[in-house]
């Protein structure tokens, strides 16, 4: 047999990756974020990259094409101190509370995006591999933690546990490069969400407060998780999640910060496109 020598290995590396500190923003500079940095990936300027953050004030924010008087309650989000945001990705509307989630953001090459070996779950067809890889990170992560994820059939591009929805996600793809962005849920107040968000046509309040109650759950709620993540800080919880990525995405991260250009490039962004009339009001 021949050996291959252990140097060998020291000279294959991992692929490396953009971290960018956990932190929290307002609305419009979170989106605002995110679209600046998919832009620095597509132009080579950046690395592919992963970021988790939250939101402060709490946010509702709408998909690209989505009608903002058919999804948002304006007074109520007025009155609640709600910011609202259009997104560049698709999707329906998200009530991002400033306690109760954690969102993360990827950022990424399609061609880096590897193959899905092994997983215990079995996704719908219909369900792109760019999705599932991402879905599997997180479930990596949310596994680590003690936190049981449903091996079941998925059919859409969310992760459940016992059959609850804890995780859900949008992206859009420019120039070969994705941003995908999603939420993990650390507890969930359906009757402050319908205040925000409105119900379709058609479903009351209270019976959109009872289907949400039913079908979603924040990690930190669930008590048939054999778990000890109520003890965990948001940080080491972002830890995990991060773990996850390494893990199924092969690679390495190397933290960076957002420079001071960048910071400011996003701030001008936030000021003249997503905290803007025009671009909040695109379809009324």
């Amino acid at each position: 047999m021949n050996w291959i020598p252990y140097w060998i290995f020291e000279m294959i590396e991992m692929k490396k990756w953009r971290y960018i500190p956990f932190e929290t923003n307002n609305g419009p500079k979170n989106m605002a974020i995110d679209e600046m940095l998919l832009e620095r990936v597509i132009k080579g300027e950046s690395p592919n990259l992963l970021r988790f953050y939250k939101w402060n004030p709490s946010t509702a924010t709408i998909g690209l094409h989505q009608s903002l008087n058919a999804e948002i309650n304006l007074n109520s989000a007025k009155q609640n101190n709600v910011d609202i945001v259009r997104r560049i990705t698709g999707g329906g509307a998200v009530l991002h509370d400033s306690t109760g989630e954690i969102t993360y953001s990827v950022i990424c090459k399609l061609k880096d995006i590897p193959e899905l070996k092994n997983s215990p779950r079995e996704y719908d067809s219909s369900i792109p591999l760019r999705y599932q890889v991402i879905l599997e990170s997180l479930a990596s992560g949310l596994e680590e933690m003690g936190v049981s994820i449903d091996v079941g059939k998925i059919h859409c591009p969310a992760l459940l546990t016992q059959g609850k929805k804890i995780s859900g996600n949008a992206q859009t793809i420019r120039n070969g490069t994705l941003l995908q962005h999603g939420t993990i849920l650390l507890s969930v107040e359906p009757e402050f969400m319908y205040q925000i968000l409105k119900a379709p046509v058609g479903v009351t309040y209270t019976k959109m407060v009872q289907s949400v109650r039913s079908k979603v759950i924040g990690i930190c709620q669930n008590n048939e998780n054999n778990t000890d993540i109520n003890n965990l800080s948001e940080r080491e919880i972002v830890d995990k999640l991060k773990a996850g990525f390494q893990h199924i995405f092969g690679i390495e991260f190397q933290t960076e910060p957002l420079t001071k250009k960048e910071n400011l490039e996003a701030e001008n962004l936030a000021k003249n496109k997503y905290a803007s009339k025009k671009w909040l009001e695109k379809y009324l």
